[in-house]
Parts: C-alpha cells; structure tokens; sequence
C-alpha cells in the first residue's frame, strides 16, 4: 500500500511538470497595417533577451515575440491619426528580470520601409540587430545596455542620430550614398565601438575623451579626423564621439 501511495504521488508530480515546465515558451505577434500612414514615431523598449529589427516593403509593422515567463510579454500600443502613427513596443518593468541560462526573450519586428519613422530604441543586456538599410529612418535615438549590438543605418536618409553606449560592443555602419546631411553624438562606454562612414561623402569626426582610438582610414585636420571628400560633396556627415574607456575604430566604405 505504501508503494502504491508513492508511485501515486510521483505520478501526480509528473504530470503539474508536464503543465507547468520550468522554461514554458510563450509566443504572441501582432501586425499593423499603416498603408495610410506617412509618418511614424515608434518606441521600442527591451530590458534583457535578445532584438531584430528589420524593414519590409508592405506598409505594415509586424512583430513576434517568444519568452519564457509570461509577465515579459510586450506590451503594444498604438495611436494613428490621418496620415501619422504613435507605435509602442514595451516589455513590462521589473525590478531584476533574472534572465537564467534556458530562458529566452527573443523579439522580431518589421517596419515599413518606405514610411519616414523617428526611431527611439532602449535595449537592456543582451543581444541586438537593427538593420534599417535603406529605409526612410529621419532620426534614431538609441541606449544600448550591455552587451552586442549592431546597427545598420547604411543608404537611409538618417539625418540626426544620437547613441549612449553601454558596457560591451557597438557596430554603427553609416555607410552608403547620402541625400542628406547627417549629424550624429555618440556617448561611448566601457567596451568597443566600431564606426563605418561613408567613402564618397564628406565626414568630420570630433573625438573626446579617453580610451584607444584607430583613425587610419582617416587623417587628422585640427581637432578634427576628416576624410578625403570632406569639404568636396553637396552632403556631409558630422560626428562627435564622446569616448569611454575602450576602444574607438573609424573605417570607410563605399
């Protein structure tokens, strides 16, 4: 009898496991349609996990998220007017989100590529990739936590950008034809930040502070670093680089 208790209650606690496993997932999407919308300000709010955000053609915004505790799903909010959007992607504060080895919290969102956005980005620790090749982007405020983040700004029309770096390393590729002047402030911190501008457009860039810095793709003109094109082309790109204390690097790209 006492055998049979037992395998009774093993049985019991096997199967409130099966419900309840310790990393659930749980999945939510959502998309908007914003055919009608020429401007969009978007906020996107992520405190630990890991980011994508591309662009698409269709005038939509589309986002999936995964995670393995439910109090981290998104919270999304959305305010349209004719021919203008609000859009807010949010997850939920928490004081500690104790992110543990099998937990995910992975999101994946789209924006229209051909609607002018003003983009503010806030990402915790963790991982993130932002690629807004060649989309209408007019201004990208971003706050990088710790960790990796790479940022693809190359053929946008990207005017103002300004960046406070965390602890880790940043990727910025400002790269690629412009039809507009650029003027960018980034804060670095402790780690590295890695800087790709454009070869054929004029570029002047403004060090302060301390860390290692590598310029040789660009010479020293006064307090300034500057490219061959700079002072030569109808657009120019204008960056002050307030460093930490890790590393600088400037290189050129076509």
């Amino acid at each position: 009898m006492k055998f049979t208790r037992i395998a009774l209650f093993c049985f019991v606690m096997a199967i409130i496991a099966l419900r309840n496993p310790a990393n659930a997932q749980h999945t939510s999407s959502q998309s908007l349609d914003l055919k009608n919308v020429k401007t969009l300000q978007a906020e996107i709010q992520i405190n630990a996990g890991t980011l994508k955000v591309t662009t698409q053609t269709a005038p939509k915004a589309d986002s999936h998220f995964t995670y393995t505790k439910e109090i981290w799903k998104p919270q999304i909010k959305y305010n349209g007017e004719p021919g203008k959007g609000l859009l807010s992607i949010k997850q939920p504060e928490e004081k500690n989100t104790n992110m543990k080895d099998k937990d995910r919290n992975d999101w994946d969102i789209k924006l229209p590529q051909g609607v002018a956005t003003t983009l503010n980005l806030r990402m915790g620790a963790g991982e993130g990739n932002v690629d807004l090749s060649r989309a209408k982007i007019n201004r990208l405020v971003m706050e990088a936590g710790a960790g990796e983040f790479n940022v693809n700004l190359a053929n946008t029309s990207v005017s103002d950008v300004q960046l406070n770096a965390g602890v880790g390393e940043v990727n910025l590729d400002l790269s690629g034809n412009r039809t507009t002047n650029l003027k960018a402030t980034i804060n670095g911190g402790i780690g590295s930040l890695n800087l790709v501008l454009p070869r054929k457009t004029g570029v002047r860039v403004k060090v302060n502070g301390l860390g290692s810095l590598d310029t040789d793709a660009l010479k020293k003109q006064g307090g300034y670093y500057v490219n061959d094109a700079y002072g030569k082309t109808p657009q120019s790109v204008e960056i002050t680089i307030n460093g930490g204390l890790g590393n600088v690097a400037l290189a050129l790209r076509d």
